[in-house]
């Protein structure tokens, strides 16, 4: 191990000292420790066990492997927590994302909905309009009509009321829409 590793998870250089003079014992020991640098700690500690296991594995070669187990084992516990951070950092990113994202919508839904509100009144607004424009044409032919028969000769004949041909439908109040 090297003293000022970062990754290493030890804080003092004399702890790091300690237990490399422990794993250099013998040299199993930084054997060990390099060829499990890479691995999982499930493996690595299964490697341990084999060893730890094996009668025929002298003492010093099984303390020197336990040792390297030690420093391994912080090693794999400050990667993860550095994975962690990196995951955890990434998800909040993520969600502030995603947060916006809603925001956004909410806001184009509120948009798209006052929108379709003032098409609606505009709709309505227009049949209003086309229902009185309908009114006075047939208000006006109906005169017409009147005065050519009075031209032809029947002056007995009166105008008829007009009256739209059908009812308006009323405004829609936004609980309906």
């Amino acid at each position: 191990m090297k003293p000022d590793d970062p990754g290493g998870g030890f804080q003092h250089g004399k702890v790091v000292a300690f237990i490399n003079e422990k794993i250099a014992r013998h040299a199993k020991g930084p054997e060990f420790y390099l060829e499990n640098i890479s691995l999982s700690w499930e493996e690595t500690e299964d490697k341990l066990r084999a060893i730890l296991e094996d009668s025929a594995v002298p003492s010093k070669v099984k303390e020197a492997c336990a040792w390297g187990s030690l420093a391994l084992g912080l090693h794999f516990t400050c990667r993860q927590g550095r994975f962690h951070g990196h995951r955890v950092q990434w998800l909040q990113d993520f969600a502030k994302l995603h947060k916006s994202d809603a925001q956004a919508l909410a806001s184009d839904v509120k948009k798209l909905t006052v929108q379709q509100m003032e098409n609606k009144e505009t709709a309505f607004q227009l049949l209003r309009q086309t229902y009185a424009n309908l009114a006075e044409m047939q208000k006006e032919r109906d005169l017409l009509r009147w005065k050519l028969l009075q031209a032809l000769g029947f002056p007995r004949l009166a105008p008829c009321p007009v009256s739209p041909p059908h009812p308006l439908p009323p405004f829609p109040s936004s609980e309906q829409v």
